[in-house]
């Protein structure tokens, strides 16, 4: 609960309206009651903004006409999220550890431990403080957990493995299983390639539920500061993300891609091996990245992913085929007769 006055303060957005006016929850457009604040960034909910029973509601501009009272932000999304946090985010408090906390030798534990029961971890692991492991989870040897890290249920985390402060695992996820390697012998059978590396994600990353990330062959694969994935992703050995990077569902990247800074991945992106993906680019939902991808690109396509704007003219094209063939055969007819007409007057 927070009046609109320090809300503002806390959302950094202008207020229009009573200070002292009360909010206790956020909730969406339809649902939002008094005592609520809600978004209104589209035009659909803007022309509404009167109709709603919202304490407050949260705008890109100020509105004439409006007895409502606005929170004005020029980003009215990460205001709403910010004013999520400011009223539903509950601070921490430490639970007891688990009488069944399975606990290999040599590993340091932080303070203010939440550990639940069915906990595993190896040796040699070390745990930063503030940490939550969820039942089910396996923690293997020589892993590193940093401050405030939130394991939730059934997480494994393969031998080797660091996870940096403030991150976020989601159920079912397995960090640091082989990467997928085998070379046939003289008679065809595949010979496993051992993968000797490790996964680091760093810190401030959140990982969706049911993702499967791969250990590198040599050195590392790397979830840069900052990444988020969403739910059923795969990133092959040798994978790098870069900060603040983006990804959607059901997105797979093959062994060694490389993804820049600031990029955002829609969902079934598909990559070949060894694929750089430069800073700040878009790759379209379904794309196959079949190439290099320069700084500041936009693209989008089937197998292979192309400019967008030109992908989308291939489409527009695509959808007339039946009526430019017809125009085609028009055409030759056309010619036909016309080569007829002069080898009759010839």
């Amino acid at each position: 609960m927070h009046s609109l006055g320090k809300l503002a303060e806390l959302i950094k957005a202008d207020l229009r309206g009573d200070p002292a006016a009360i909010v206790r929850r956020a909730r969406s457009f339809d649902l939002a009651e008094d005592g609520d604040i809600t978004l209104a960034s589209d035009q659909s909910y803007r022309d509404r903004v009167n109709d709603s029973n919202a304490t407050a509601l949260i705008v890109s501009s100020m509105m004439d006409g409006v007895s409502k009272n606005l929170l004005i932000a020029a980003n009215p999304k990460l205001a709403f999220a910010r004013a999520i946090q400011a009223l539903h985010g509950a601070a921490y408090e430490p639970t007891v550890v688990s009488d069944d906390f399975a606990v290999g030798r040599n590993c340091v534990l932080g303070v203010d431990l939440s550990i639940l029961p069915r906990v595993t971890v190896g040796d040699n692991v070390v745990i930063g403080d503030r940490v939550t492991l969820h039942p089910g989870a396996v923690i293997g040897n020589n892993c590193h957990i940093g401050d405030d890290t939130i394991i939730h249920p059934n997480v494994t985390i393969y031998h080797d493995c660091r996870v940096g402060s403030r991150c976020i695992v989601h159920a079912g996820t397995v960090i640091g299983a082989d990467g997928f390697g085998f070379v046939p012998d003289e008679q065809g059978h595949q010979v496993k390639l051992l993968h000797l590396g490790r996964v680091v994600v760093e810190d401030d990353c959140e990982i969706g539920a049911n993702c499967a990330i791969d250990r590198a062959g040599f050195g590392d694969t790397i979830l840069r500061r900052g990444v988020k994935l969403d739910n059923l992703i795969q990133i092959g050995h040798n994978c790098e993300l870069g900060e603040n990077t983006v990804v959607a569902a059901l997105t797979g990247f093959s062994g060694g891609t490389r993804v820049g800074a600031n990029c955002v991945i829609a969902g079934q992106v598909g990559t070949n091996q060894h694929v750089t993906i430069g800073q700040r680019v878009v790759v379209t939902a379904r794309a196959g990245v079949t190439k290099d991808v320069p700084d500041g690109a936009v693209i989008g396509g089937m197998i292979p992913a192309r400019d967008l704007t030109a992908w989308r003219k291939v489409q527009v094209i695509y959808s007339r085929l039946p009526e430019l063939a017809n125009k085609m055969k028009e055409l030759e007819r056309s010619i036909e007769e016309l080569k007829l007409e002069i080898k009759g007057k010839g």
